[in-house]
C-alpha cells in the first residue's frame, strides 16, 4: 500500500513573536494598543496615494493573539482588567511581506522576542518599533533582514532601550536608514561595525538625539552614495568621539545642522580622512 506523502511548510512553524507588557492602576480598563493597524500606518504616513501591496493588512490580521495563554478576538487594542505584567503572543498564519509600523505607539510593551518570527520576505521594517518608549528589551537574534530595503524610523523613540544587538543584520540591500535610531536616548552603545551602507542614500536623523551615546565607530560605513545627512548626530549631547574614517560626502547634498547641539564634541575627536567634508559637517556645530 502506498502511503501518503506529507508535505510539512517548515516556513510556517515557530512563526511567533512573545511580547510582555506592564499595566499600572492607571492603565486598567483603557484601550492599551498592542498592535498596530497596516492601514493606519499607511493614513498616517498619507502612503494610500501611492501604489503599495494593501494585503499585508489581511496577513496580520491572519493572526492569533494570546495574553496569558488566553486567547482573544483579534484586536489591536485591548483593555486589561487588572494591573501587573501580562505575556502576549502573536502567532502568524502566513508569513508578512512587511512590518511597517506593526508595534508603532505600542508605548506599553517592555519586551519583545522575535526570535521564532519569520521574517524571511519582509522588505519594509520601516518604523516597525517606533513610539516604544517603554521598550527595554528586544531579542533580534534569528532577523533575517536579507530582503529589507526600507529601516527608516525602525527604532525611533525607543528611549528605554540601552543596547540593541544587530550583530546578525543584512543590510545589503538597504536604501533608506533615515531616523533609523532617533530619539532613542537611553541607547549608551551601539556596534554597527556588519552594516553594509553600500546601497544607503539617506541617512538624515539617522542618531538624532541619541544623547546617551558618547562615542560611535562608523569607519566601516560606505557613504558613497548617500545624498542626505541632515541632523544626522543632531542633539547627540553626549558624543565626545566619532570615526567617520571611511566617510565619503561626494553626493551629499544636505548635510545641514550634522552635528547641532553635540555639546560635548570637539572637531579634534572627529576621525575623518577628507578635511574638507569636515568643515562642512562641523559649520553648524555648536
Amino acid at each position: 500500500m502506498t502511503q501518503a506523502k506529507v508535505i510539512f511548510n517548515f516556513e510556517n512553524i515557530n512563526n511567533y513573536i512573545i511580547a510582555e507588557i506592564n499595566i499600572k492602576e492607571e492603565d486598567i480598563n483603557k484601550d492599551i494598543r498592542i498592535l498596530n493597524s497596516y492601514e493606519e500606518s499607511l493614513r498616517i504616513n498619507e502612503c494610500i496615494k501611492k501604489n503599495l501591496n494593501l494585503n499585508n493588512e489581511n496577513e496580520i490580521k491572519n493572526c492569533e493573539i494570546t495574553i496569558n495563554n488566553q486567547l482573544i478576538p483579534f484586536n489591536y487594542i485591548h483593555k486589561f482588567k487588572s494591573s501587573g505584567k501580562y505575556i502576549i503572543k502573536y502567532t502568524f498564519k502566513n508569513i508578512i511581506n512587511k512590518t511597517s509600523f506593526m508595534f508603532y505607539d505600542c508605548e506599553l510593551l517592555n519586551n519583545i522576542d522575535l526570535s521564532n518570527f519569520n521574517t524571511n520576505n519582509v522588505t519594509d521594517m520601516s518604523s516597525m518599533f517606533s513610539g516604544c518608549s517603554s521598550l527595554n528589551n528586544i531579542n533580534l537574534s534569528n532577523f533575517n533582514t536579507n530582503n529589507v530595503t526600507d529601516m527608516s524610523g525602525m527604532f525611533d523613540g525607543c528611549s528605554s532601550l540601552n543596547s540593541i544587538n544587530l550583530s546578525n543584520f543584512n543590510t545589503n540591500n538597504v536604501t533608506n536608514m533615515s531616523g533609523m535610531f532617533s530619539q532613542c536616548s537611553s541607547l549608551n552603545s551601539i556596534n554597527l561595525s556588519n552594516f553594509n551602507t553600500n546601497n544607503v542614500t539617506d541617512m538624515n536623523w539617522m542618531f538624532y538625539g541619541c544623547s546617551s551615546l558618547n562615542s560611535i565607530n562608523l569607519s566601516n560605513f560606505n557613504t558613497n552614495n548617500v545624498t542626505n545627512m541632515y541632523k544626522m548626530f543632531s542633539r547627540c549631547s553626549s558624543l565626545n568621539s566619532i570615526d567617520l574614517s571611511n566617510f565619503n560626502t561626494n553626493n551629499v547634498t544636505d548635510m545641514y545642522n550634522m552635528f547641532s547641539r553635540c555639546s560635548s564634541l570637539k572637531k579634534e575627536n572627529i576621525i575623518i580622512k577628507d578635511k574638507n567634508s569636515l568643515n562642512k559637517m562641523l559649520k553648524e556645530l555648536n
